[in-house]
């Protein structure tokens, strides 16, 4: 029972005496008038010293590219917010990276008896935020919320970055690898405990070590495509002065140039980062290039090999709903298919369907043979003048389109069939369901139409020609899905900016989503993509992939499309997890994380897609024709990986019984804690409970981290030497 009352107390006591507070770092409601602008804001500590033991993110990655906080003892600037891009850096003194966040990244919570210190005794009296933004917005208070301690922490926390800035990867090259190495000559010791590997998309392995004497110490190994945490050591590893510390970032290049050191995706990083802890001493320390190459030379072999699974977090945090695979075991599984597969590459191929006459090529299918359908306007074109200011098409009284132009091609580009004559007046999606049965929508009717391969119809959803924003109405709808159960998904587009659920029998069920730049909010839904359990829509004007719940009815996930520049016009998705997403010029294959696995080009004015398991297919409107893409290595399509929305708690019964019989033998021990409280206050003292006398000190036991983040495209590097 004495036991049971120690462990009850320990677990009561934070709550009774949390002395913990927290500072907002936010952006003040700037203005961001471009992509990839950089905005920097400082806080002034108060004259006290504190611990930071967590750090929670304010932000979310359809708005913000990536953040750095930093500890300064002088900011950048003394204006409220600067530009830390191309005008002055964010610390003009004491520069010290603390924490750094991308792609939804989770909250960092530091382990036990750790702390990052700020204040006087620190030399850190300022907090600056940098943050880079993806796309313009009109207001913005993005950062970050510390949690701080007033009270002393035996380990402070720091930050031990190696980091490359030459970086020279051939073409086509394998096992590239590029070497940092420095010597630690600090009098203090520090105590490595957690790493994390960062790179873009052609690293393979990242690896550390300490040379002490003869002797190399693994102090992290991590593929850099893995989820970019904070990996715990299994034993916390000591650098001493005299230690030799390394790093070794190894890639694999599919690329047709030479890739060097830079911040974008187009380019590639080295970095190591190193999470310490020590009894005092500075907070940061950087290794810069390969000081001792005779050492680093004789790094082991296996630094070129991709470690086996590592053990995440004991309790990791989600990473990007919607995103990634449900867990860590299914997302590793997931880096080891993609590690085995042939990289992608498409490979235009030209004079596909050369001989057809398109008018303007709206929308593309792939039925259950594998073959390709069109729709297109015949001699109609969607012009200035098409609507009026009430959405209400201007031409009806021409009547439907009367030639036929909705077309099924063969391999090559031949006409196989063509239906639709005297049925649409402006049409713009195009799905074709498990049942060969074509789904369209027609932005002029207002109205999801559905044919048999004959073109009969067979069903119409909306009233004809009457815009609306009710359950019974649509505003230009651009898109149409259709479930495996029968139920009809429509992105209402470009009025309503919803996606809306209907039943098999055509039934209003729930709208998702509404207007707006936020997370769940659309501008301009514009084309859909059907994959496993998720919609993918390509919100156009926001400039990004968003991926829909049907079932819970809201987006669980957010892929931002910066490198399109301009807008988001069309996905579709693989089986193996790759996403196709095309801008007006250029067009990306991605996988469910974002990153970017191929581009192709050589379109001016991408409307539409659809893939086959070797083929992609681009609609295009001005000029009005349909581009064929090779792919050479063959993908799985019509479905994508599972993705992790939050599991539903279990409710058992058992479970609330448990919960009421600890409850009542909590009472007596809250009486008992709270008396000695009481009792203490009495006597001037303040409450305390001391555990060293029940728990260990030994750090080899060392509490893991409770962070786990997704790769970042961006995060820190530095200006290479300028030549001699």
């Amino acid at each position: 029972m004495a036991v049971l009352v120690l462990i009850i107390s320990a677990l009561i006591w934070p709550a009774l005496c949390d002395d913990t507070y927290t500072i907002d770092v936010l952006m003040p409601e700037v203005t961001v008038t471009q992509a990839d602008q950089y905005f920097c804001t400082s806080v002034k500590l108060a004259a006290k010293d504190g611990f930071v033991v967590e750090f929670k993110p304010v932000v979310s990655m359809d708005r913000v590219h990536h953040m750095i906080l930093y500890g300064c003892s002088r900011p950048g600037s003394r204006s409220q917010t600067w530009d830390c891009g191309s005008g002055s850096a964010p610390c003009s003194a004491g520069t010290k990276i603390m924490f750094a966040w991308a792609r939804d990244a989770p909250a960092l919570v530091l382990p036990k008896d750790v702390g990052f210190a700020v204040g006087p005794s620190s030399d850190i009296d300022y907090l600056v935020l940098n943050l880079h933004y993806g796309r313009p917005l009109d207001v913005d208070s993005s950062g970050v919320q510390l949690v701080l301690t007033p009270q002393p922490l035996p380990y402070h926390g720091g930050i031990y970055l190696l980091m490359a800035s030459r970086i020279n990867i051939p073409p086509r090259s394998e096992s590239v690898k590029v070497d940092i190495s420095c010597l630690y000559s600090d009098k203090e010791p520090i105590t490595v405990f957690a790493y994390r590997t960062h790179s873009h998309t052609l690293g393979r392995v990242i690896a550390g070590y300490r040379l002490r004497g003869d002797n190399y110490t693994e102090v992290g190994r991590a593929s850099p495509q893995w989820p970019q945490t904070f990996y715990s050591l299994p034993k916390p590893v000591e650098l001493r002065s005299g230690d030799v510390v390394m790093a070794r970032c190894t890639y694999d290049s599919d690329k047709d140039s030479t890739i060097n050191v830079g911040s974008t995706s187009r380019d590639e990083m080295c970095n190591l980062y190193l999470m310490f802890y020590a009894p005092s001493g500075d907070s940061y320390r950087e290794c810069v290039d390969n000081e001792l190459p005779d050492k680093s030379s004789h790094m082991p072999a296996d630094s070129l090999v991709v470690p086996p699974k590592p053990v995440m977090p004991t309790k990791p945090a989600p990473s990007v709903p919607g995103l990634l695979p449900k867990t860590p075991e299914d997302y590793f599984d997931s880096v080891e298919r993609q590690r085995n597969r042939r990289p992608l590459t498409l490979q235009l191929a030209k004079g596909f369907a050369s001989d057809v006459s398109f008018g303007q090529v709206a929308g593309l299918a792939i039925d259950q043979s594998g073959a390709l359908w069109a729709i297109h306007r015949g001699d109609r074109v969607w012009g200035g003048s098409t609507f009026d200011e009430n959405n209400v098409f201007t031409d009806a009284r021409d009547g439907p389109i009367t030639s036929p132009v909705l077309v099924q091609l063969d391999k090559d580009g031949h006409v196989v069939r063509s239906i639709g004559a005297g049925v649409f007046y402006l049409p713009h999606g195009l799905f074709i369901d498990g049942q060969n049965r074509v789904w369209t929508t027609d932005v002029a009717l207002h109205q999801v139409i559905q044919l048999d391969m004959d073109g009969k119809v067979i069903r119409k959803i909306g009233e004809e020609l009457k815009p609306g924003t009710d359950e019974n109405h649509f505003c230009k709808p651009a898109d149409v899905a259709v479930l495996p159960d029968g139920r009809i998904v429509v992105a209402d587009g470009y009025c309503n900016s919803r996606i809306v659920v209907f039943s098999p029998d055509g039934k209003f069920i729930k709208q998702i989503g509404s207007a707006g730049t936020g997370n769940g909010q659309f501008q301009l839904p514009h084309a859909l993509a059907y994959a496993g359990d998720r919609i993918y829509v390509a919100d156009r004007l926001n400039g990004r992939i968003q991926s829909v719940d049907i079932e819970a009815g809201r987006v669980t996930g957010v892929i931002p499309v910066s490198q399109c520049v301009s807008e988001v016009f069309a996905v579709a998705a693989s089986k193996d997890g790759r996403i196709f997403v095309a801008c007006p010029k250029v067009g990306f294959v991605m996988d469910v994380n974002g990153t970017i696995l191929a581009n192709f080009e050589g379109m001016n004015s991408a409307h539409d897609l659809a893939v086959t398991r070797d083929m992609l297919f681009v609609a295009e409107i001005g000029p009005n024709r349909i581009l064929k893409f090779l792919l050479d290595a063959p993908i799985e399509t019509h479905s994508v990986v599972a993705t992790n929305a939050t599991e539903a708690p279990i409710h058992d019964n058992s479970m609330w019984t448990s919960l009421m019989i600890m409850l009542l033998l909590t009472i007596p021990v809250v009486v008992i804690v709270v008396g000695a409280i009481v009792v203490r206050l009495r006597k001037g003292k303040r409450p305390r409970l001391d555990l060293g006398q029940f728990l260990s000190r030994d750090r080899t036991g060392f509490e893991k981290l409770q962070q786990e983040s997704d790769s970042e495209v961006e995060e820190y590097t530095v200006t290479p030497p300028s030549k001699a």
